[in-house]
């Protein structure tokens, strides 16, 4: 009779990664490294435009040293992270001209790209998730143009 080891002798495992949408469908071979590329490019676009401004934790001042002389915070420090958000934001909107602003293209590279979901977690089921990726490969397509 074979003896199941203890959890105590078992090799710790790493826990395992999950893969965004699009490194998901390279590996798979559905689309191209060009492709990819240019997914990923949008994806990290979509999330900068995205990004709230962080407000500040009163609990992080109040654990700062007590220090005699203050100086004032840096009034350009949160100016400089709108204004990345508002570059951001133009930036994505001159990519969703290059899709024609069309609700499918822009909704599938927002869904894959940007949030990184899976075909099938961005489409709810297998039957969509075909013709999700058939659309995204489109889009993508339309971002590699100049």
């Amino acid at each position: 009779m074979t003896r199941i080891p203890s959890t105590r002798e078992r090799p710790a495992r790493p826990p395992a990664r999950r893969l965004s949408g699009l490194e998901h469908l390279s590996r798979r071979g559905r689309i191209s490294r060009s492709q990819r590329a240019a997914g990923e490019a949008y994806g990290s676009v979509w999330r900068r435009s995205q990004s709230e401004a962080s407000l500040p934790s009163p609990l992080a001042r109040a654990a700062e040293p007590i220090v005699q002389c203050r100086l004032p915070p840096d009034p350009g420090a949160g100016l400089s992270a709108a204004e990345a958000r508002l570059r951001a934001r133009r930036h994505l909107a001159g990519l969703r001209r290059r899709l024609a602003d069309h609700p499918t293209l822009v909704g599938a590279c927002d869904r894959i790209c940007g949030q990184e979901l899976t075909p099938r977690e961005a489409a709810g089921g297998d039957r969509e998730a075909g013709r999700l990726e058939a659309v995204l490969a489109i889009a993508l397509d339309l971002l590699l143009r100049e």
